[in-house]
């Protein structure tokens, strides 16, 4: 049964809400007070709800992850556009934040993370095909309509004996560009490399002096450490 003290609420809600129904010349300069307001006393405003909320979700936690679930089922198109908006207004930033988190995922367990990847590809087939030709079209752009040829490849990886230009080995072998694209490198045959997609993925944006360099520096730190063979032949590969 309702109290007399939330009776009395609730009727001041009310009347409250007629008002403004009655007067809606008064919403726009409310808002305008609020908003002054806000920007007067932000960190404390923003400091009193982060307590309230946690007080509201220690008290009840499964009440707020439901009502919480409620509103966005209500407001999801709402959420998407605002998400896309902010995203689009911090691109680069927000890029650069889902690299660095992606860098760290993969670095914390790089088989979980393959998996997943693995099992994504498995179940969005057109969607990794999307991804895949959206990659090629930005790499070709990069090279400036440079490219090399099937047999100017073919005849590299002869060169090398079908193995990485790295360590030697011989599985999943890439293309790699010895002065990424990013870097400004070409897409001719003479910035071109096989390397096994270990290396490849662990060179990212070096240039191949600059991963052959740390490459040589991780042997040497094995060697130190009584780990002959540390990472094989890795950095002694030359072209």
């Amino acid at each position: 049964m309702e109290s007399k003290e939330e009776r009395r609420k609730h009727e001041a809600r009310e009347r409250t809400r007629r008002w403004r129904q009655r007067h809606p010349e008064y919403a726009e300069r409310a808002r305008e007070l609020h908003r002054k307001r806000y920007e007067e006393k932000k960190d404390e405003i923003r400091a009193k709800a982060r307590e309230y909320m946690r007080t509201r979700y220690a008290a009840d936690p499964q009440r707020v992850l439901a009502t919480n679930k409620a509103w966005y089922e209500r407001n999801r198109e709402r959420m998407r556009e605002y998400d896309r908006r902010h995203r689009l207004a911090n691109l680069e930033a927000t890029r650069a934040k889902e690299r660095a988190r992606s860098r760290a995922r993969y670095a914390a367990d790089p088989a979980a993370v393959q998996s997943y990847l693995k099992e994504w590809r498995r179940r969005n087939p057109d969607k990794s095909h999307a991804y895949v030709n959206a990659a090629t079209i930005k790499r070709r752009r990069a090279a400036g309509g440079q490219s090399f040829s099937s047999a100017e490849w073919l005849g590299l990886l002869a060169h090398h004996g079908g193995a990485c230009a790295y360590c030697g080995s011989k599985v999943l072998i890439e293309i790699d560009h010895r002065t990424p694209l990013a870097r400004g490198g070409s897409n001719l045959i003479e910035n071109i490399l096989p390397a096994c997609r270990r290396c490849n993925r662990r060179k990212h944006l070096m240039t191949e002096d600059e991963f052959r360099a740390f490459l040589q520096r991780e042997r040497r730190q094995g060697l130190e450490l009584g780990l002959d063979g540390l990472d094989g032949n890795a950095g002694t590969t030359r072209s």
